[in-house]
């Protein structure tokens, strides 16, 4: 994917000049002292006549000497060699864009060369990705390494129609916007947007995607709340992320909680620790006061360890004043950084924090995050007399490359990662280097796009087919229609080891079409993945996807509480244990995305505008107080794990 040019070496320049001037002043010199006129020899006269030739000016066709002709043609060189490295680079960018243009499909372009940015894009670039960066400073230090690993960078204006033209941003799959700057990301989301709502030349089956870097908290919440909240385009979809928060999320899913904690073991205390606090570590909080419930075990403990615990947990508190009825978070003021003279804290707090389950590592430098983990393994060594009982996970900010020091020269088997990880328990998580990668942001993302999609597709059978049905259709057995859709999802799995989301689709729409007559190419339109998808605000997509990133932890519930095979049958039986859990977790999310509770008015257009835009809700109330169909809906997330299962076989 690189654009070649000729590399001239540019010292070479001004030592051509030299050599010119040189050899035209010791040429002249040589004429006029052989002069049999004996005009002599004028300095500045040579000197004007040499400066005439770079301009090819008053140039005898007959050679005065040998040094003023090999000076002319030093100076014609150096005039020819300049100009066409000028025209060369314009040719060169103009061919280049022709080229992307014409071959360039479903690509990925990156708009701004900070470490987030050259982090994401080496990692496409390495996995076989077009990657295309857009990068306004010409002497950002990155570009030379994006170019090494065979990715175009366009040094340009990041918000302009030209741009995104040179780029072919209308036909690549996604745009990542990486600035540290949220105004500037903001500004160039905007532009993108406006330009592929008129120029867009995907298949609609597979919108643009757009990813925005978002670093204040309340921009992305504005973002997310009320950007395009009646999304009915399919032109793109706009997805902000924070490196922190992705960071947070990633730990969540790779080190889960639930995968070290044992509920059957009714006399152990199912605890974690948390150790330092940032901007990772609030966003760790907050992942499990959503996600991590479960049947018959009570609030997830979780012990906040650090200097300032009581200043977090205030600031926690205030921030999250529902927190309390989630998860128990509980203060430990940390005494020194090495646990050293630990009796000096309570008994208590000694034997809690040696019985957790695993702890997480959150700080601003390497180096002491490293040695902090250390010093408590030393801590739950003198409790517990193991080496590895307890999980470690500590994630480094990465200020510096220590860890890359530590390692650099040896094996992999014996690199110091290698070593904390097998004899002390110790994970490292590099928070850009993990975080920013194909997997991380893209692949993984577009996996759980995809459970995403389905779970809201289950959703839309179940409660929109068949208004849908009645009101655009005239059918009048619709509920009943939707009803036999909804069984047939179900009991996909009784059938089939392996699906996609495709093809469950088509189970759907040719049983519709079976049972309604209307054509292929309206069910499509009114009934399709795609465009239920696309009627939800941002909100409720990531509402979709925190019940998707849940599936391999309900599959775990699932054989914890003896829920096993996973049977519609058996999920059923199973309800009063199951439903208050999700509702538990809806309610948190909610909350979390700053829903209040209120009752809704019988008008559905003032109801659409407290729910969507107020964020009402009628239903963020204690699971007991619903009502029996409101308690069913609980149930349906767990009874589409199953079907979630069979695109995406959850592996323990």
């Amino acid at each position: 994917m690189r654009s070649p040019s000729p590399k001239i070496n540019p010292v070479l320049f001004p030592l051509i000049v030299i050599l010119v001037f040189s050899l035209s002043i010791f040429g002249h010199y040589l004429i006029a002292e052989h002069d049999p006129n004996g005009h002599g020899f004028h300095f500045f006269g040579v000197i004007y006549a040499t400066i005439c030739f770079f301009m090819m000016h008053h140039v005898s066709a007959v050679p005065e000497n040998t040094y003023i002709l090999v000076a002319q043609y030093l100076a014609a060189l150096l005039i020819c060699t300049s100009v066409f490295s000028l025209v060369w680079k314009r040719v060169s960018k103009s061919y280049l864009i022709y080229r992307i243009n014409a071959t360039f499909r479903n690509h990925i372009v990156i708009f701004r060369l900070n470490h987030i940015g050259k982090t994401l894009a080496i990692q496409l670039l390495k996995k076989g990705y077009k990657v295309i960066v857009v990068e306004s400073d010409e002497t950002n230090p990155y570009i030379e390494s994006i170019k090494h690993n065979g990715g175009i960078v366009f040094t340009e204006k990041p918000s302009e129609i030209k741009t995104f033209q040179m780029a072919a941003v209308n036909q690549s799959k996604i745009c990542i916007l990486t600035s540290n700057r949220d105004e500037l990301n903001i500004e160039i989301a905007g532009s993108l947007a406006n330009y592929l709502l008129t120029n867009s030349k995907k298949d609609k089956s597979d919108p643009h995607k757009i990813m925005v870097h978002i670093n204040s908290a309340a921009n992305e919440n504005i973002l997310k709340d009320y950007f395009d909240i009646h999304n009915e385009d399919d032109h793109y979809e706009l997805e902000t992320f924070n490196v922190y928060e992705s960071a947070a999320k990633k730990i969540y899913d790779t080190y889960t909680p639930y995968k070290f904690l044992n509920f059957n073991d009714k006399e152990s205390e199912n605890a974690i620790a948390v150790v330092g606090f940032n901007d990772v570590a609030e966003a760790f909080i907050v992942e499990n006061m959503i996600l991590s419930h479960y049947p018959d075990a009570g609030k997830l403990k979780i012990y906040l360890t650090d200097e300032h615990a009581d200043t977090h947990f205030n600031y926690l508190t205030y921030k999250y004043p529902y927190l309390s009825e989630f998860i128990d978070l509980i203060p430990v003021k940390l005494l020194n950084g090495t646990f050293f003279a630990n009796f000096a804290w309570s008994k208590t707090h000694i034997e809690k924090l040696s019985k957790i389950k695993v702890a997480y590592f959150f700080g601003p430098k390497d180096a002491e995050l490293i040695s902090i983990a250390a010093s408590f393994r030393q801590f739950l060594y003198t409790q517990t007399l193991s080496t590895t009982q307890t999980p470690i996970v500590v994630c480094l900010p990465e200020d510096t490359d220590v860890l890359d020091l530590l390692n650099a020269n040896r094996k992999p088997d014996q690199s110091l990662s290698k070593l904390l990880n097998t004899s002390l328990g110790i994970q490292t998580y590099r928070l850009i280097t993990n975080t920013c990668t194909a997997e991380g942001l893209i692949e993984e993302s577009e996996l759980t796009h995809k459970l995403s999609k389905m779970i809201n597709f289950f959703y839309a059978i179940k409660y929109e087919f068949s208004y849908i049905l009645e009101n655009q259709f005239n059918i009048k057995n619709a509920a009943a229609i939707a009803d036999e859709l909804e069984q047939t999802m179900l009991s996909l799995p009784e059938t089939h080891t392996s699906l996609n989301e495709k093809e469950i689709e088509d189970i759907i729409l040719k049983k519709l079409q079976k049972a309604t007559g209307i054509e292929w190419s309206q069910l499509v339109d009114y009934f399709s993945i795609k465009k239920h998808w696309h009627l939800l605000s941002y909100r409720k997509k990531d509402s979709n996807k925190y019940a998707a990133r849940q599936v391999a932890m309900k599959v775990h519930v699932f054989k914890q509480i003896g829920c096993w095979p996973m049977t519609q049958q058996n999920i059923t039986q199973y309800f009063t244990r199951l439903a208050p859990v999700e509702h538990t977790r809806w309610s948190a999310e909610k909350m979390v995305f700053n829903f209040k509770y209120g009752p809704f008015p019988n008008d559905k257009k003032e109801k659409t505008l407290l729910k969507e835009v107020l964020k009402i809700h009628d239903q963020l109330i204690p699971y007991e107080k619903l009502t029996l169909e409101e308690k069913e809906k609980d149930l349906n997330i767990f009874l589409m794990v199953p079907v979630l299962n069979i695109i995406n076989p959850v592996k323990e």
